[in-house]
């Protein structure tokens, strides 16, 4: 045997006795919660001999690709942080009986391929990732209690508040916070600034975005401190101190929270990456730059279980390939819940809602979810996501996205459109509840060879569905923008204010196998913009030759109600479902060749027929 061979076999097998040494049976299984519920240390509890070798290791693992392996993989380190723990320090192991105080202390250790684990607690300090080299190493874990009691927070606690007049209170801070908390409540911003000096600035670059339409922030109250209502704050540049006012002689007993951190979390290249079970609240992104509250940049990011509430902007921003965000909930942030670019991802099980809490310009970016710039989002498929009550569109893909799916999802309740593809290519929209959106159900502008299949489209304040063609073409030529190869089929439109438009010219865009629903304004269709067509000339043009049409009486059209509960509101089309027709036999071949992830059956009548958000 060689040396390096003699090199190789003593590695690993000097690898394999140490963490059998260092290991109970469920931290070798890499069960990390199982591990410290039965008193095990896990990988956190290293000897000396553990450190040494990891530092030496590289040194012996030159010129050997099997050993290399074997030690990047056994050698991920497990580091602890629990504040509450009576020795925990900085200092210290790093382990459950000697955990570290901060998670900066754990993130200045992280290697890639570690896990961290964050005790139950409230932590005013962000997750920064360090600059490492992520290529090539198992998977990174952050994790939080798995009772979801682990929540980092991007705001300070002040208590140094000096009284200003009844129910008014200073304090000198010395930079522009965008949130205000009294006993976990927020105050209104009065006559703040975004982005490094929006608006006052008036050679700031989105000055004249949307300059018509209030700007891109027609949400922004204007004041001073002399019309300050109840329950708001204002910061003084000059003085460089916060105003509140609140309804209160004394803040004794109160707690006050000012926005402090731009991120809660920030990544930029790595790979491998999973967070868990982690909340995160508060933050002061947009006092100067965009992006999310936690952006995390990279590939392979897995994002499970996170919760992130009420941060200035957007809750997460997200950009790379192959990231999953499963099982996780982003609200009532004062942007967007989710934005970000990509490919290959996985959203499955997200809720995004009661977004846009600061008014930001809905035309601009803002509401639920938008994928933008550098191409979007790509061959990429959304399940059962959940985007309600947003101050904008629930679900938005703008400028080339292209080749995703949304699928089993609830868009509803949002003051904008549910969902809306601006200059999008390959769709497949199907067995999605679209209901009592303000504006359009589904709303295709500038997007093409897309599939809108087995939806349930009702009671949106315009169209159910539109697809459009307003002349736009991609200065680049990168991307055909003119509206072609769109379906239109097995859906249910019902209870609209318009029930469908199909674009002008129609070209080779095809209806067919709904059921349309409702009174004569609900049932109305449309070519372009201002061409409505009776039943007969609509289709005597090739359109909806196969679909149903159930005409109800003025005066019985019902609006969806946000305050009752959607499957009694959706009551009726389980109950209608069983006695509609099936799609014509020839549709359902043409939809089965053109989008085989649909699963077709023979018999299958519009909209969907299984659902997660309707009563079984």
């Amino acid at each position: 045997m060689g040396l390096l061979e003699r090199l190789g076999w003593l590695s690993r097998h000097a690898a394999r006795a140490l963490m059998n040494r260092c290991l109970s049976p469920a931290a070798r299984s890499a069960d990390l919660p199982a591990a410290l519920a039965d008193g095990s240390e896990a990988m956190a509890r290293r000897p000396p001999l553990f450190n040494l070798i990891r530092l030496v290791a590289p040194g012996m693992m030159l010129g050997l690709v099997a050993p290399a392996i074997v030690w990047s993989t056994v050698l991920a380190a497990t580091l602890v942080v629990n504040p509450q723990h009576t020795d925990a320090s900085d200092a210290g192991a790093g382990s459950r009986s000697q955990p570290l105080m901060t998670i900066a202390a754990a993130m200045k250790r992280l290697q890639p391929g570690d896990h961290v684990f964050i005790a139950a607690g409230v932590y005013r300090e962000p997750i920064l990732l360090p600059a490492r080299s992520w290529a090539g190493n198992p998977r990174t874990l952050i994790e939080g209690d798995a009772q979801g009691r682990t929540l980092i927070k991007g705001s300070v606690i002040v208590d140094r508040w000096q009284p200003a007049g009844p129910g008014r209170f200073t304090v000198a801070i010395g930079y522009e916070p965008e949130q205000v908390f009294v006993d976990d409540q927020p105050l209104q911003q009065i006559g703040g600034s975004v982005f490094d000096g929006y608006p006052g600035r008036p050679d700031h670059p989105l000055v004249a975005l949307h300059a018509g339409n209030g700007g891109i922030w027609p949400g922004r109250v204007d004041g001073d401190r002399e019309s300050m209502p109840v329950n708001s704050f204002h910061y003084d540049r000059v003085l460089g101190n916060v105003m509140i006012r609140v309804a209160a002689d004394s803040l004794a007993g109160h707690t006050v929270e000012v926005a402090a951190l731009q991120r809660l979390a920030l990544a930029t290249g790595v790979e491998r990456l999973s967070l868990k079970n982690l909340s995160f609240a508060h933050s002061n992104t947009t006092a100067t730059t965009r992006g999310g509250a936690v952006q995390l940049d990279g590939r392979s990011i897995r994002i499970e279980n996170v919760h992130i509430r009420r941060a200035d902007g957007t809750c997460l921003g997200l950009n790379g390939a192959d990231h999953e965000i499963i099982s996780s909930n982003f609200s009532e942030c004062g942007q967007t819940g989710l934005g970000g670019r990509g490919s290959g991802w996985k959203i499955v099980d997200v809720t995004v809602s009661r977004n846009n809490t600061r008014g930001f310009n809905k035309w601009w970016e803002a509401g639920g979810a938008k994928f933008v710039g550098d191409g979007g989002l790509n061959n990429s498929t959304i399940t059962r996501f959940k985007a309600t009550n947003n101050h904008g569109d629930g679900l938005w893909f703008d400028w080339k996205n292209r080749n995703n799916r949304v699928t089993d999802s609830l868009l509803a309740f949002n003051s904008g459109f549910g969902l809306h593809l601006e200059m999008c290519q390959g769709f497949l929209v199907d067995n999605n509840i679209v209901v009592g959106n303000r504006q359009r159900g589904i709303y295709l502008r500038q997007t093409s060879f897309s599939t809108l299949a087995f939806n349930l489209v009702v009671h949106n304040g315009l169209d159910g569905i539109a697809i459009v063609d307003e002349g736009q073409r991609d200065p680049r030529g990168e991307m055909d923008f003119s509206v072609r190869n769109n379906w239109v089929m097995g859906n249910v439109i019902a209870g609209n204010e318009i029930a469908l438009t199909m674009p002008a010219p129609l070209a080779d865009n095809r209806s067919d196998g709904n059921l349309f629903a409702g009174d004569g304004k609900a049932s109305a269709l449309r070519i372009g913009w201002n061409r409505k067509l009776a039943k007969a000339d609509w289709i005597e043009s090739g359109l909806d030759t196969h679909s149903e049409w159930l005409v109800l009486p003025m005066g019985q059209r019902r609006e969806a109600d946000v305050r009752q509960p959607l499957p009694e509101q959706l009551a009726w089309y389980g109950a209608s479902r069983g006695r509609m027709g099936a799609v014509a036999a020839g549709s359902l071949a043409a939809l089965a060749q053109r989008a085989p992830a649909l699963k077709v059956g023979a018999d299958a009548r519009p909209g969907p027929a299984v659902s997660t958000w309707l009563p079984r």
